[in-house]
């Protein structure tokens, strides 16, 4: 049996002079780093020096009031413009091998509007990864039906970010890849997150760390999640 593997994506990168502190975590992290951010395009070339995988953390409407961000795709946006607000975000991250979405409750359940950002990445030659922020997210299906490489993030380990919550999340994420080979985990660049993982990611659980694009080639159709499982691994926005 092959060792289970989880992949841990590193969001939300760009803003914060904090943020170049998870530099510091092992390279096996992804980092997926925000459009048009301040520090974005530095930070994913010095990760992208580490041998790190990047990928666009692209924002997109969610279903409460959230503020996007520069460059967000929305519902009333025609097809067309999101294309454009799409090629333009990664041509203004070059680094980028694959996409995930932020925030995006409401736009990845529009089936026109997945389409047009699946239609994108595929042309490019990238991959996504549905971030779930809705369980009714169709962004992982329409990927695969379109023939785009895709997976679906299966835990968030940060929504509380206490040592506590960290530990039980990190706890379902090796459970999960023993069962099923694969776990990917989202977490966020707090200060206690980073030091949360350079702790954890040091110690043996039997699951290697491997760079999201690693599992990509391996990923077959999952067992469904109920929704009372999806319920406990979403989180608010």
């Amino acid at each position: 049996m092959p060792t289970p593997r989880i992949v841990v994506i590193m969001d939300d990168l760009g803003y914060r002079q904090t943020d170049w502190e998870a530099l510091s975590l092992p390279k096996g992290v992804t980092f997926s780093v925000l459009p048009f951010t301040p520090l974005g395009r530095k930070l994913a070339d010095k990760a992208s020096a580490q041998g790190r995988d990047i990928m666009l953390h692209m924002p997109m409407e969610s279903l409460g009031n959230n503020n996007l961000g520069p460059a967000a795709l929305t519902s009333s946006m025609l097809p067309q413009d999101i294309s454009a607000m799409l090629k333009r975000s990664l041509d203004s991250l070059p680094q980028a091998i694959g996409v995930n979405n932020h925030m995006g409750s409401k736009l990845t359940e529009q089936p026109l509007a997945m389409q047009s950002v699946m239609q994108v990445v595929k042309e490019r030659g990238l991959f996504f990864v549905d971030s779930r922020t809705t369980a009714q997210s169709v962004a992982e299906g329409i990927a695969k039906k379109m023939g785009v490489p895709a997976l679906r993030r299966h835990i968030f380990l940060d929504h509380q970010p206490t040592t506590a919550f960290m530990k039980i999340q990190f706890a379902r994420l090796v459970h999960r890849a023993h069962q099923y080979g694969i776990a990917v985990a989202i977490a966020h660049p707090y200060p206690q997150t980073l030091s949360f993982l350079n702790d954890a990611l040091s110690q043996a659980f039997d699951v290697t760390l491997v760079p999201v694009s690693e599992v990509l080639p391996a990923i077959k159709e999952e067992a469904p999640e109920t929704q009372v499982a999806e319920a406990l691994i979403s989180a608010p926005e």
